[in-house]
């Protein structure tokens, strides 16, 4: 029995798949390309499907600035790849227990539903939710429900990983 715990991302984490920047540090992108590839000894990586949706819209917030096709195609495009990384897809939105706690989120004041749902995941996955959303990480430590998740930013899950080495 492998001794694993689940690793959930929020939509940040797969947007530079898709060609669609984010601004953290240096080596970003090419941990990411590590995790995508391999993923992380420990954890098993999951995905909400609804990170998916999100970054429709992320692309079409882009299409709608420079009415290029091609950046509409990049979905597609790189769907099948993600699909074969080491992750598993969550159907969140499909599931009641997380449709349940992520009403309970946005009742608490989280206007995004999104990131509700995504959040949600982590609490029914009993894992580790990897934000860099703040003001969600603080609504979610005054819910009862949620109050007890791990929510660790980027830099701080790679300074974890790197101790347990």
């Amino acid at each position: 029995m492998k001794n694993t715990k689940a690793l959930i991302l929020d939509t940040t984490f797969i947007l530079p798949l898709f060609g669609i920047k984010i601004i953290m540090d240096d080596d970003f992108e090419s941990d990411l390309k590590q995790v995508w590839r391999n993923g992380i000894k420990g954890y098993d990586v999951y995905l909400p499907s609804i990170c998916l949706i999100e970054t429709v819209y992320k692309l079409l917030n882009v299409y709608k600035k420079t009415n290029d096709f091609s950046i509409l195609d990049r979905y597609q495009k790189i769907l099948p790849t993600l699909l074969n990384f080491p992750i598993s897809i969550f159907n969140c939105e499909l599931n009641p227990k997380v449709s349940m706690i992520a009403s309970i989120i946005r009742h608490s004041g989280h206007p995004d539903f999104l990131d509700c749902w995504i959040a949600a995941t982590a609490v029914a996955l009993d894992g580790v939710f990897l934000s860099e959303d703040i003001e969600l990480k603080n609504i979610l430590t005054k819910i009862p429900e949620t109050k007890n998740l791990t929510v660790s930013s980027w830099d701080n899950f790679k300074k974890k990983i790197r101790k347990e080495k």
